[in-house]
């Protein structure tokens, strides 16, 4: 801190290294399980030594994914006269990323279809890696930042300024203030595969099993591209997200009470959300004949930026400090919220992200909040005593409270579920896979007042099945 006339100004770092430890095992010594494939009785498949199939899992890879943080900052307190004060500021923030003790990280490559992994990781990967299905290949070679694998977000220039204007003397004030907010963590790309391969469940072939105990597994290895989960894809420039949050505020005192009007606003940028890449374009033809981008993968999730949302509030407040035995503050917001995809959220049609804005679900419209203290005028001091100390003391000290909130009801959203109608859902014949998506909106579907119930409370006719090919 450093103060000289009228300027108190502060300067800090602040430095963060956070690491967290995750390892779970699945079942290392194998599991098998009976039913009655063999002598349509599950017991005597068991007496016999016949298992009808038998999984193991291989020990976990141990790591300890960490990130780090930095934040470089400045502000000066100004009061320019005794009727203005400015507060301003700057932060610089940088997060690396996520990094891997151990380097066990992984992403998919859109640009050459292959796996990514850090410099040096490729001896580490699981023997059981099938190389034909999908290759490997270290970040060196195809552009990525080694060690965290996305090249770091080093723009993150965060100002601040705010104000208080009291121009007729003490009892009005006007406030201000705008600034950015950065995100504080990383992306995280800790992976398990191509570090570790599960070994597919062996079934037993009927009639002639080919494993009887004390054999579990067969000879022969069977793992292969069917157990195969390949590690997300990201943006290697994955961008920082951030905030932009403002305010304005008009704060008049009268008749012992405050009272504030105030506008609040704040948004989202850059934010992070994932969509299915190799997913085809909806329309009337089945999944299997449609191009896709890697037609020999599934779905394979990609990770960039671009979500966000607005908000919009205006809040009205009266407010009584303890005077005369009473105290309360009633205040009412109104607010929305629009926006497109939370963190991490995925769009229906990774083509179409426009389609999932709409108003955010847990922000209602109204909100009204209040309470009331009163201290009730009896005992000692009070205008209602008494002069027996034992009565007195009974009736002393009492006070009565209350609070109230009252806010209008949460957005719904409806889903349906049934065949996919787009053919965009991932699926190996020419049957369509069961999937759930949002229908159809005929009409308003909120009833009238007086033609709600508990049974009834919107109008479920008003939707219907998403068009097909749509």
């Amino acid at each position: 801190n450093w103060v000289r006339g009228r300027h108190r100004a502060t300067f800090g770092t602040l430095f963060k290294r956070v690491t967290s430890i995750s390892k779970s095992e699945g079942s290392l010594f194998g599991a098998v399980s009976f039913s009655n494939r063999y002598t349509n009785h599950p017991y005597a498949d068991f007496l016999l030594g016949i298992p009808t199939t038998a999984a193991r899992s291989f020990p976990a890879i141990g790591d300890w994914p960490m990130w780090r943080h930095h934040t470089f900052f400045a502000t000066d307190d100004f009061k320019v006269s005794p009727k203005l004060t400015l507060n301003v500021g700057v932060r610089y923030e940088y997060t690396p990323g996520f990094a891997s003790q151990k380097d066990y990280l992984a992403s998919f490559d859109i640009g050459t279809g292959k796996i990514v992994v850090p410099d040096g990781m490729i001896a580490q990967i699981s023997p059981a890696m099938p190389r034909s299905y999908v290759d490997v290949i270290e970040a060196s070679k195809s552009g990525f930042r080694d060690s965290y694998l996305i090249n770091g977000d080093r723009n993150n220039v965060a100002p601040r300024i705010g104000l208080a204007y009291r121009p007729w003397g003490d009892t009005t004030v006007f406030r201000g203030g705008f600034g950015i907010f950065y995100d504080v963590t990383g992306q995280r790309l800790d992976a398990v595969s191509p570090y570790q391969i599960s070994e597919p469940a062996f079934t037993n072939p009927s009639p002639n099993p080919s494993v009887v105990l004390p054999r579990v597994f067969p000879d022969t290895g069977t793992g292969g591209p069917t157990t195969l989960s390949l590690p997300i894809a990201i943006n290697p420039n994955l961008k920082i997200p951030y905030s932009m949050q403002y305010s304005f505020t008009v704060e008049h005192q009268r008749w012992n009470n405050g009272f504030r009007l105030s506008y609040i606003g704040t948004n989202t940028r850059h934010g992070v959300f994932q969509y299915n890449i190799n997913q085809p374009l909806p329309d009337a033809r089945p999944y299997v004949a449609k191009p896709r981008m890697f037609p020999k993968y599934p779905a394979i999730t990609y990770v960039t930026n671009g979500a966000g949302h607005q908000y919009h509030s205006l809040t009205a407040e009266v407010r009584r400090k303890f005077s005369r035995g009473l105290d309360y503050d009633f205040s009412w917001v109104w607010a929305r919220d629009i926006g497109d995809l939370d963190q991490r959220g995925a769009p229906e049609n990774a083509y179409d992200r426009r389609r999932e804005r709409g108003v955010w679900l847990d922000i209602p419209t109204h909100r009204i909040t209040s309470h009331i203290i009163y201290q009730l005028p009896l005992g000692k001091g009070k205008p209602l005593s008494a002069r027996n100390r034992g009565l007195q003391a009974v009736i002393s000290g009492w006070e009565m409270s209350a609070v109230y909130i009252l806010y209008s009801g949460q957005f719904l959203t409806p889903a349906w579920s049934g065949p996919d109608p787009t053919g965009t859902a991932y699926t190996t014949s020419n049957t369509p896979a069961t999937v759930t998506l949002r229908p159809n909106h005929l009409r308003n579907a909120n009833l009238p007042s007086d033609q709600r119930s508990l049974k009834r409370w919107f109008d479920p006719t008003a939707f219907a099945p998403p068009t097909p090919g749509f």
